[in-house]
C-alpha cells in the first residue's frame, strides 16, 4: 500500500513539473470589451501593461507553490515524515494562495481605477448581466434558449464564473475559486 502511495506521489511531481504557466492568448484581446467601454488607446494599452504585470506577479507564486508542493511529496514519503516541516509548506502554500487573490483583487482595482464614470456605468451593467449567467446556462441546458441568444457564441455548461478580468491562474494546492459561484450542469 505504501509504494502504490509513493507511485502516486511521484507521478503527481513530474505532473507538477511540467505544468506550463498560462500565456496570453495571440492577436488583439478584448476589442469588443474596448468599444462596448469606449476605451481610449491609452486605456487599452495601460489595461494590458497592468495584466502582463500581475501575470508574472502571479506566475511566481505558481512556481514556488510547485517548489512546495514537490518537497511535501518528497518529505511525505519518508518513513518518518516531519510533521513541521509539512505545516511550513502547507502555511507557505496558503499564504502564496492568499497572494494571488490579493494581487488579482489588485489588478481588479487598478484597471477599474483607469475607467471613467460612464465606463464604469457599462461595466457595472455588465456585472448585473454576469448575475443572470447561472439561470441563462440551465435555460440553455433546458433547450430554452438556443446558442444564437448569446449572439452565436455558446455558453458552456458546468464551468466557473466570476466578474472581470482577473490572472485565474490555478495553482494545485489553491482555490483561488474561493469566492465564485460554481454552475453545475444539471442533467
Amino acid at each position: 500500500m505504501r509504494s502504490i502511495f509513493v507511485f502516486i506521489l511521484a507521478v503527481a511531481e513530474i505532473f507538477a513539473q511540467t505544468l506550463p504557466i498560462p500565456a496570453p492568448s495571440p492577436g488583439p484581446p478584448l476589442i469588443e470589451l474596448k468599444q462596448y467601454l469606449s476605451l481610449t488607446d491609452a486605456q487599452y494599452v495601460q489595461l494590458f501593461d497592468n495584466m502582463d504585470q500581475s501575470r508574472r506577479t502571479v506566475a511566481g507564486y505558481q512556481q514556488r507553490i510547485s517548489q512546495l508542493q514537490n518537497e511535501i511529496a518528497v518529505e511525505t514519503a519518508r518513513t518518518n515524515p516531519d510533521p513541521m516541516e509539512l505545516g511550513t509548506r502547507y502555511a507557505e502554500i496558503e499564504q502564496n494562495c492568499r497572494s494571488i487573490r490579493n494581487e488579482s483583487k489588485a489588478l481588479r482595482d487598478k484597471n477599474g481605477g483607469l475607467l471613467t464614470d460612464p465606463q464604469k456605468a457599462k461595466l457595472k451593467t455588465l456585472e448585473e448581466a454576469l448575475k443572470l449567467y447561472p439561470i441563462i446556462s440551465e435555460a440553455q441546458s433546458a433547450s430554452l434558449l438556443d446558442d444564437s441568444a448569446s449572439g452565436g457564441y455558446p455558453i458552456p455548461v458546468g464551468v466557473f464564473v466570476g466578474g472581470g478580468f482577473t490572472p485565474d491562474f490555478t495553482a494545485p494546492g489553491c482555490n483561488v475559486w474561493q469566492t465564485r459561484p460554481t454552475v453545475f450542469n444539471r442533467q
